[in-house]
């Protein structure tokens, strides 16, 4: 009598996948394997072909008689595993990137699932808006497709830039793999400060009170001669020392301050608690051979680009990202903390983003959401008592929990920091932020009634940008 159960439930479920069908209110990728295979493995690729229809603003990719080749195969860790609904990489062949879905041309794509973020795929939406409003020099693009893979709906997807050296993404020096000649193993590098051991990681160790050991995995260039390994070692631990002030330079000359104080301040106000534990990506561009002899390195590090919030909004808001990690380690930051000139550009940044990047943080939720709401809707149709299945039928409903969760952070963050520090910043790239009012006049935070309000024009805002009475 229970397998009978089992397979009832089974052919009703089918039934049910097989019913629901693309929304009609985004592009469609359609993606179809040789010979059917299922895509079972993260690290076996399958041929497949693959074409995207035209929606609004963008344009379509092949055609169902004219597909186009790819590769691809499973990609992430507990989203992998977790979830029936699964991530997946595909790759376009070599010397036929492809402008896909208006984005800059390449070959290498990934289709997130984020089947993992309860509050309305908003988690890396709006981690990934911080990151462009606050300035960091490269966030990777993304689109919102749906996605049929062998003929079956699968629902809503995210195809998303995956971290890469490219004029277009990490904009700075290509090393080859294997380089051994002294003058071009400075850069450029791509590494990222992981959470598993796996060959080909540098490891040391923090100088902390644990001794936390740090896993570096290099991106780019992925395999090392012995003389970028023996530099790329050196690099890290001069980074080491001097972020605990052991070493002969000041931090400055070493690390890229502002980048890091805006990757920072992303984290915090997304309460990313795997910020600095794993996904957290650093580069470094290639010194110029006139100053290649010089003692320590001329071009510094720089953090970023950021990825994967999906551990954000998921510990108590009312504490910092490195105080007490659920997993340790959360590399350097809290030691980054304590020195005086990140604080101050913490400060400065703070104050940026307070008075003119908040709302236009909020602009690009609620133009998300807007975009978004009928495929979630579907997506969740297809997805109804799946493997850890997250609701997000009700889209408006699971963008106020997200704002409802930032306000509150941004409302302690406040009390611990105040208004921050309106000096401009000087000698770096400004962040791109514009006046989301069009006005000139100044806008001032007030706590009414234990309520952060920002007051403009006369006018008292929440903090989730509704008029207040």
């Amino acid at each position: 009598m229970r397998q009978i159960i089992l397979s009832l439930l089974l052919l009703v479920c089918t039934t049910v996948a097989a019913a629901v069908s693309p929304s009609g209110t985004l592009p469609v990728m359609y993606i179809t394997t040789k010979n059917q295979q299922p895509v079972t493995s993260r690290e076996q690729t399958v041929d497949a072909t693959l074409y995207v229809t035209a929606h609004g603003q963008y344009a379509a990719l092949g055609t169902a008689a004219n597909p186009l080749p790819i590769t691809i195969r499973g990609r992430g860790n507990w989203t992998w595993t977790g979830f029936d609904k699964k991530p997946y990489k595909i790759v376009f062949p070599k010397g036929q990137g492809q402008k896909l879905l208006n984005m800059p041309k390449h070959r290498h794509w990934a289709l997130l699932a984020e089947a993992d973020d309860y509050l309305g795929f908003l988690k890396n939406t709006t981690g990934f808006a911080l990151s462009e409003r606050i300035g960091l020099p490269y966030t990777p693009r993304r689109v919102p497709v749906e996605l049929v893979l062998n003929g079956d709906y699968k629902g809503l997807y995210f195809v998303t830039e995956t971290i890469r050296i490219d004029k277009d993404r990490v904009n700075i020096h290509e090393q080859e793999d294997g380089e051994t000649k002294s003058e071009l193993i400075t850069g450029g590098w791509l590494v990222e400060i992981d959470n598993y051991e796996t060959d080909g990681n540098i490891v040391l160790y923090e100088h902390n009170d644990y001794e936390d050991k740090i896993m570096v995995t290099p991106q780019a260039p992925e395999e090392l001669s012995t003389a970028q390994h023996t530099y790329l070692t050196s690099q890290l631990n001069t980074l080491n020392d001097a972020i605990y002030n052991l070493g002969s330079k000041p931090l400055e000359d070493i690390l890229d301050i502002t980048d890091a104080a805006k990757f920072y301040l992303v984290q915090e106000i997304m309460t990313n608690r795997e910020s600095y534990h794993g996904s957290c990506y650093l580069y470094k561009d290639r010194d110029s051979l006139s100053t290649f002899n010089s003692q320590l390195s001329t071009i510094k590090w720089h953090y970023g680009p950021v990825w994967d919030f999906g551990n954000s909004y998921d510990r108590m808001d009312e504490t910092f990202v490195y105080f007490e990690p659920p997993w340790r380690p959360q590399v350097w930051i809290e030691q980054l903390c304590q020195n005086e000139t990140f604080a101050q550009r913490v400060q400065q940044l703070w104050y940026q983003y307070r008075t003119q990047g908040h709302n236009k943080v909020l602009d690009d939720i609620d133009s998300f959401v807007s975009t978004i709401t009928q495929a979630a809707k579907r997506d969740a149709q297809r997805w109804r008592g799946s493997q850890n299945f997250r609701d997000n039928s009700d889209m408006p409903g699971r963008k106020q929990e997200l704002l409802s969760r930032l306000n509150t952070r941004l409302q302690w963050l406040y009390a611990q920091w105040g208004e921050g520090d309106p000096t401009p910043i000087i000698n770096s790239n400004e962040p791109v932020f514009t006046d989301p009012l069009q006005t000139s006049t100044p806008s001032r935070l007030l706590i009414v009634n234990g309520q952060l309000l920002i007051e403009r024009d006369g006018r008292r805002y929440n903090l989730t940008g509704q008029l207040v009475e």
